[in-house]
């Protein structure tokens, strides 16, 4: 390993505190504190991490961000916007300071013309201070590798520069359609990455329908498969996927009618939770989520899957069926979409109604099919008819 120093002396006594300063390039999404002009012009910068550990009566990490333009002399800024603080046992961290002190006796005088990536500030029980620089080293990767593991933060530069990212433990997918009050489909996948183990879920209470697929009719090399093909295209998209709820959509498709709602849950080895809540229509439905359950159809190939992409509301003959329906409580008429073959006029219907879809129960009047250019209302707002009412009507 090359590096050089201050001083001449290699390192002596106890190491009584240490800072270690890498810097490497920025991993995933710009922060807040980072100017819009870089973040819209990012390849036209130099972006990188600044990482400050800090071990003394306590550990902390200090995140710090540089840019700089590629052909404009213009310096960026060092912006401290993150510092974690970690709690471990006062032996844990005796025990990396050790760590530090052993690794630094050594008789390390080799200089390297590299450029320094890292930076190692030691001081000791006598308040002297060493300082060694050197270029990222994959000698030092199993030390690297200590440092992650006991304070449970992969993605640390440390001396090697090989951040991990954190590992999934589990993905959780709900999605809800049709939801009308006590009326819905509801299907769930949950994907246990320790147990190799994916369970499908799908009720229908509007059709009566439910089944069900568990892992033991699943393959374990194909788990193994599905979880390569995951992390290797997926998994920087899972790991920068911020928290979003329904309430950052747009009104409009908050209507359940429009689709539905998808929830999908993502739990780490290290990091919190990742929970995603949107509405599921084809506007709204990332690429990611797409994709990831495309990965889990094609190596279950289990047809079932269907259930949890957006629903595709159109006749084999590419016409829509229009009716309309005179709601009793409400004494008149509205337009109402169905897709099936088994309502006709007369019919007593329960349908959502009002901007809370509450349940109201009308008569189909008239029926008629219309192509996209001629519906009576618009179609990606005209809402579905829940299910037949088969109770008597007084």
């Amino acid at each position: 390993m090359y590096m050089h120093r201050n001083m001449t002396d290699e390192f002596i006594g106890s190491v009584a505190s240490c800072n270690i300063i890498s810097i490497g390039s920025w991993y995933g999404d710009l922060p807040d504190g980072v100017p819009k002009e870089v973040k819209l012009n990012r390849k036209d910068y130099y972006i990188e991490e600044i990482q400050h550990i800090s071990i003394k009566e306590t550990i902390s990490v200090t995140y710090g961000i540089k840019w700089e333009h590629i052909s404009k002399p213009v310096e960026g800024k060092i912006e401290s916007f993150n510092t974690t603080e970690y709690l471990i046992e006062k032996t844990q961290k005796q025990f990396l300071l050790e760590l530090m002190e052993h690794r630094f006796s050594d008789n390390i005088v080799l200089y390297g013309e590299d450029e320094c990536a890292v930076q190692v500030q030691l001081i000791n029980t006598e308040g002297q201070e060493f300082i060694y620089e050197f270029p990222f080293d994959n000698d030092m990767r199993a030390m690297s590798i200590l440092f992650r593991q006991i304070l449970g933060a992969p993605t640390l530069l440390l001396f090697d520069g090989n951040r991990e990212k954190d590992r999934i433990q589990e993905i959780h997918i709900e999605v809800q359609k049709n939801i009308y009050q006590e009326y819905g489909d509801v299907n769930t996948l949950s994907f246990n990455w320790n147990r190799s183990s994916i369970s499908i879920d799908c009720k229908s209470k509007q059709f009566g329908h439910t089944s069900q697929s568990h892992s033991d009719y699943v393959d374990t090399q194909m788990i193994h498969q599905l979880k390569q093909d995951i992390d290797f295209h997926l998994g920087d998209a899972l790991y920068n996927l911020n928290t979003f709820s329904l309430s950052e959509s747009n009104d409009l498709d908050r209507d359940p009618a429009r689709g539905g709602v998808l929830t999908v849950r993502i739990k780490w080895a290290h990091k919190a939770d990742t929970l995603y809540i949107g509405n599921l229509t084809d506007q709204y439905v990332p690429a990611w989520y797409k994709n990831l359950i495309s990965f889990i159809r094609t190596h279950t190939r289990d047809k079932s899957l269907q259930e949890f992409l957006q629903s595709h509301h159109t006749s084999d003959r590419g016409l829509y069926t229009y009716c309309a329906v005179y709601i009793f409580k409400v004494d008149q008429e509205f337009y109402y979409r169905t897709d099936r073959n088994d309502i006709y006029e007369g019919d007593i219907v329960k349908v959502p109604f009002g901007s809370d879809n509450k349940v109201r129960t009308g008569r189909v009047e008239s029926i008629s099919y219309h192509t996209r250019y001629d519906v009576p209302f618009d179609l990606s707002r005209t809402k579905f008819i829940i299910d037949k009412d088969i109770e008597i009507i007084y």
